[in-house]
């Protein structure tokens, strides 16, 4: 019986994303994110992300949609405004 599965990183990015919200307006800030996209057999994807400087970290992540870099993306700047 096969009791795992394998991923395989097929994309690695760095991604910058600018921070927005009230409390930045003047003063807007780039965060780098190491984005990685790794894939199954069968064609399930999961992501991971890092932002090196910032000691956040979003662990392996299902994802679901059609375009998962930006599902990535999107997690990330969920994150950004947790860690100003």
């Amino acid at each position: 019986m096969d009791n795992h599965k394998e991923f395989t990183v097929k994309n690695h990015y760095l991604v910058e994303i600018r921070q927005t919200g009230d409390s930045i307006k003047d003063n807007l800030k780039s965060w780098s994110w190491d984005i990685y996209i790794a894939m199954s057999e069968d064609q399930q994807y999961r992501g991971r992300a890092l932002a090196p400087g910032k000691g956040v970290e979003i662990p392996w992540t299902e994802l679901s949609k059609s375009d998962v870099l930006e599902e990535m993306i999107n997690i990330c700047e969920q994150q950004m405004p947790k860690h100003i």
